[in-house]
């Protein structure tokens, strides 16, 4: 696995939020909104006063009509744009698709090809919503960490207490 591979990447971020797989918009849109990302729901035909304002400032018209959602990165300003019509577990897949864009790290790298950007943030997505068993049991074991130091423990103990014993 490539140190910068999407499934490292998808690997690292759910050891470091102790997740066994990451499928909750709420959870999804935390993580999003700690690499300093505001998630933004916008509907393709009728807006809040402010959602309308900031498209056209942005001028992400044609966007917001083709795209269930996208992310836009400029300077200082931070969106991921979510299409709130959307069903909620599609909702997820589009934040995890646009999670992945956000943590590759070559996307902001001009050489960078619309292609191999979105194989990095689709493969990222299917990982990190459903990562190998391997993935999840690194998870458990750090967030029981204190459970299974005390269950080794434990066993320790009664095994030696069991060898004084038989002896």
């Amino acid at each position: 696995m490539k140190n910068n591979s999407a499934k490292r990447i998808a690997f690292k971020t759910l050891i470091q939020n102790r997740l066994y797989s990451l499928h909750e918009c709420d959870e999804l849109e935390r993580l999003i909104e700690a690499h300093q990302f505001t998630v933004i729901n916008y509907k393709k035909h009728s807006n809040s006063e402010y959602v309308s304002k900031l498209i056209k400032k942005l001028k992400i018209e044609n966007e917001i009509e083709y795209n269930d959602s996208f992310l836009y990165w400029k300077e200082n300003l931070r969106f991921v744009f979510l299409n709130a019509d959307v069903c909620d577990n599609d909702k997820c897949t589009l934040l995890c698709h646009e999670l992945g864009h956000i943590l590759d790290p070559d996307i902001r790298n001009s050489n960078y090809s619309k292609i191999k950007k979105e194989e990095f943030a689709n493969e990222f997505s299917c990982y990190i919503k459903n990562p190998p068993m391997l993935s999840r049991l690194c998870v458990f074991m750090i967030k029981n960490l204190k459970l299974l130091l005390t269950i080794i423990l434990l066993i320790a103990y009664f095994s030696g207490f069991l060898l004084l014993k038989s002896s």
